[in-house]
């Protein structure tokens, strides 16, 4: 049985409705401003982003460079680019900064503060081998510290390459105890005409390092 209401009850109801929807609405507003007040403000100057409150520039890394995991809530924005960025996990902020990483965003790092390495700099103790589609997934890890070096060697030394083969991709990610919390990344791809290429999208080079790989992927 269908219950019918009176109608001045029914307008009291839909104000009442209204008013709860407006008060959430103000509520939900007042918890964002009064998160978004309490976040470091940034400013853009010539692709840097500036702290002023506490005299840090920003510089863009490479993207060679990625987080392994960030924050849950931001740290700063830059409002004028729409942008938030935050902690990563196990570095300091005054020194790194990065977006919210989902496969993709930048790192920023303290002009001053800290030198970028060179992957023979990063001073690697492993490696992870993954696949990256909807999600990433790992495939194996090399940890042999005289076969890593045999990897960033090939790399370094291998015969160069202006144009970047087809083939099987896979991503490197590279970790190291001195720069806890980054991943120095790039890419190996088995191409189809049967060598194997380490590529830095960074600095476009791209190597052919033989079969350095090879017993580290499945078969």
């Amino acid at each position: 049985m269908m219950t019918v209401f009176p109608e001045s009850l029914v307008i009291k109801m839909k104000k009442r409705i209204l008013a709860a929807l407006a008060a959430s609405i103000l509520l939900a507003a007042a918890v964002t401003s009064c998160s978004s007040s309490k976040l470091i403000k940034l400013t853009s100057e010539s692709g840097n982003l500036i702290d002023k409150a506490n005299d840090i520039t920003y510089i863009n890394a490479p993207m060679c460079f990625e987080p392994i995991s960030t924050e849950i809530d931001p740290y700063a924005e830059c409002s004028e680019l729409k942008l938030q960025l935050y902690g990563i996990v196990g570095c300091d902020t005054s020194v790194w900064l990065s977006e919210k990483f989902e496969g993709i965003g930048s790192i920023y790092y303290a002009e001053g503060a800290v030198e970028l390495p060179t992957l023979s700099e990063f001073e690697a103790n492993e490696i992870i081998i993954c696949i990256e589609q909807t999600i990433t997934t790992g495939l194996g890890v090399v940890t042999d510290a005289a076969d890593i070096e045999a990897i960033i060697a090939a790399f370094e030394n291998g015969e160069r390459t202006t144009i970047i083969p087809e083939g099987d991709v896979y991503k490197l990610k590279f970790s190291s105890d001195k720069y806890e919390g980054i991943y120095y990344n790039l890419v190996y791809i088995e191409a189809d005409g049967g060598e194997n290429y380490i590529y830095d999208r960074s600095t476009k080079t791209c190597s052919a390092v033989g079969d350095v790989m090879y017993d580290y992927l499945p078969r």
